[in-house]
């Protein structure tokens, strides 16, 4: 029985002439955003392999200076974006595109699209990722909304009940049949994006995992819409109404939820300002953290210590670069602190993403949004990977430029040179993304926010089907 109720759903709906107009629709909108993302995408990465060569060229051929000199000439290291952001970009527009490497301290990431964008810009950055989890529920809505109303108008559903057709298994029937309808839909769409992407960009099998991981969320997040929608059709017996209530709770999820969830995240979790950031940092680099001294009191028993360790009385007497060293001793503190500051600012920004999850109430939108930037590979989790690889890559040609400083040269004197040839020896920056494993554990709160939304929606669905009357 169920069977044969869902391949009559399946055959209505894609002869329903609304699945035609409104799939051509809203698929001529996401190939618009998919085909311009795919163009950007492909431009900014070209961008940043030929700047990060130019940058690396330029440290490699500085010509003679000292070590320490060449090291503040500085290196800039871009994150090499996944090609699946070209479907959801996520942060991209607010997190920065390069960093800055440098002695002494650590920069945030430069250089984030959205600053340089007016309003008109900003209007239009709408993605294939916005149609995928904002507009698609609605085509789901506006197939679902009255698929019960309308058997109830047209005295079909009267008829079927005296037959005795059960309920429960006219609504699974008509339930799966709408969602294997819109997956027949989906299919050649996500097959296409793929020979695209495929076309475009080198991808890997992590890709492959991350992007059929992404279309099996996907269905999870409509499968929730269109059982609402049933379930929405079966308790009120004008179609017109069912709809309304729909796009109203749609409004909520998508529009409404976001918004709440980040007014609240930072009400709940402030974060300082850009100069209070910099000040505590400058503060605890001063006056020290707790036991540890302040500058004066570190930087006189290092002193004590380096002399007692090369067996010397004086500065002057020292085999190796005392300069060097003692910048060494500064900079390792620095970076102590530099790290403490950072990893509370960026612990803040993930408790701010725990909260939105209480606008999730809302609706499954917000989950959907935030496991498509993971599985995308842009969002805060994956930023922070690339910040800390980055940071571990200024340590070791600080490092680099440290030891030559401290080795060629002796006491109080600074006369150490380097050449191309020593910073040529310096390694380029290399990239590893994290494995799909990464992106999964980081959105495993917002997929069972998905997985309780779809539990919520079908014993909904089971509920109102015993509810269900003629």
């Amino acid at each position: 029985m169920i069977a044969a109720i869902i391949r009559k759903e399946l055959l209505a709906v894609l002869r329903d002439g609304r699945l035609l107009v409104l799939a051509f629709s809203v698929f001529a909108v996401l190939s618009g955003f998919f085909l311009a993302s795919v163009a950007e995408h492909r431009q900014v990465q070209q961008e940043k392999r030929a700047v990060g060569a130019t940058a690396k060229e330029q440290w490699d051929t500085q010509g003679v200076k000292n070590p320490h000199a060449a090291a503040h000439f500085g290196i800039y290291v871009f994150k090499p974006d996944s090609p699946l952001a070209s479907i959801d970009p996520g942060l991209r527009q607010y997190t920065g595109q390069a960093l800055w490497l440098e002695p002494h301290k650590r920069n945030e990431a430069r250089f984030n699209p959205a600053a340089d964008q007016g309003l008109a810009g900003r209007f239009g950055q709408a993605s294939a990722g916005f149609v995928l989890y904002a507009l698609l529920p609605l085509l789901v809505i506006a197939l679902a909304f009255n698929a019960v109303t309308q058997e109830r108008e047209q005295g079909t559903l009267r008829m079927l009940h005296s037959l005795g057709v059960s309920a429960t298994k006219l609504l699974l029937g008509k339930f799966t049949g709408l969602l294997l309808a819109f997956v027949v839909v989906l299919t050649p769409a996500m097959l296409i994006a793929v020979i695209i992407l495929y076309q475009n960009f080198d991808l890997a099998g992590d890709d492959i995992l991350r992007l059929s991981a992404l279309s099996g969320v996907l269905f999870v997040y409509y499968a929730v819409f269109a059982a609402l929608a049933m379930s929405t059709s079966i308790h009120f017996k004008s179609s017109r109404l069912a709809l309304f209530v729909l796009l109203a709770f749609w409004t909520g999820s998508v529009l409404i939820a976001p918004r709440l969830g980040a007014t609240a995240a930072e009400m709940l979790v402030p974060t300082p300002s850009v100069a209070a950031f910099w000040a505590a940092i400058k503060q605890d680099i001063q006056q020290g953290l707790a036991n540890d001294g302040d500058h004066d009191a570190r930087e006189a028993a290092f002193n004590a210590q380096v002399l007692k360790q090369y067996g010397v009385a004086r500065i002057e007497d020292l085999p190796v670069g005392y300069t060097a060293l003692k910048r060494s001793f500064n900079d390792n503190y620095s970076e102590r602190v530099h790290a403490l500051h950072f990893d509370r600012l960026r612990d803040a920004f993930e408790r701010q993403g725990r909260f939105v999850h209480i606008a999730s109430l809302l609706g499954p939108s917000i989950a959907m949004r935030s496991v498509s930037m993971a599985l995308s590979g842009m969002d805060l989790a994956h930023q922070r990977h690339f910040e800390d690889e980055a940071e571990q890559y200024r340590d070791y040609f600080i490092g680099l430029t440290d030891d030559w400083d401290r080795e060629r040269s002796h006491g109080a004197e600074r006369g150490a040179q380097g050449h191309d040839a020593d910073w040529g020896s310096v390694k380029a920056f290399s990239y590893t993304p994290p494995p799909l494993g990464f992106a999964l554990y980081h959105a495993l709160a917002d997929l069972l926010v998905l997985l309780a939304w779809l539990a919520v929606a079908l014993i909904w669905l089971l509920f109102s089907a015993n509810r269900l009357k003629p």
